[in-house]
């Protein structure tokens, strides 16, 4: 075996082990929060020694942030391949939509408490722990103004600041989904997608006003 071979063979072990830390400190954090989520307990979840997981990780803090970051680039890597599959730009829009809130359904419990837990959410530039999360956070509005821009390009949405409705969007997303988790709506996801959607297309203005 040569040293290359060797050291690509150790990265993969050490990539593999890695996630499958993040991958336990994640459903830890949905289970217990970020206060009940303790190494101990990620250990064995992951079913290895507590000393294994300081050997990548050095603090409790930087296995969460690092498990929050995980959790959140699986999210925006499953809307991004979900709106690939569709074709028309108001077809990606919906699609955009529908899955982020229906991943939000499934993964509940851990969007839960970073809702509940803001800081580890932190997009702060002025943050220096938060800045691979600024960045994260930045990649999906893009992603999301990429898709609102092909909306514009095709003729299907009128011209219109595309970085504000980027913005507006996400947070009406969030909106929605604050709601669902906090047991506001007893809507299904399809349902408050539909109705997000309307209001995005659409608005609250009503185009034939009532004579007063």
């Amino acid at each position: 075996m040569t040293k290359n071979s060797a050291t690509t063979k150790e990265e993969v072990l050490r990539e593999f082990r890695v996630r499958e830390i993040l991958d336990a400190a994640c459903r830890v954090v949905a289970r217990h929060g970020f206060q009940g989520a303790t190494i101990d307990r990620v250990a064995e979840e992951a079913h290895i020694a507590k000393g294994t997981v300081y050997l990548y990780f050095h603090t409790k803090e930087e296995l969460l942030r690092a498990a929050v970051e995980q959790g959140i680039q699986t999210f925006t890597s499953q809307v991004r391949m979900a709106v690939a599959e569709v074709s028309t730009p108001l077809e990606k829009i919906s699609r955009l939509v529908a899955t982020s809130l229906q991943l939000g359904d499934d993964n509940r419990d851990f969007f839960k408490t970073l809702l509940l837990e803001r800081h580890f959410l932190a997009a702060a530039p002025d943050n220096p722990e938060a800045v691979h999360m600024l960045d994260l956070y930045l990649a999906h509005i893009r992603f999301i103004e990429e898709v609102i821009q092909g909306g514009v390009h095709s003729g299907a949405l009128r011209s219109h600041p595309v970085d504000a409705s980027a913005f507006a969007l996400n947070e009406a997303i969030r909106g929605c989904f604050q709601q669902r988790t906090l047991g506001l709506s007893t809507r299904s996801a399809e349902a408050d997608a539909t109705i997000l959607l309307d209001l995005f297309f659409h608005g609250v203005l009503n185009p034939q006003p009532p004579t007063l």
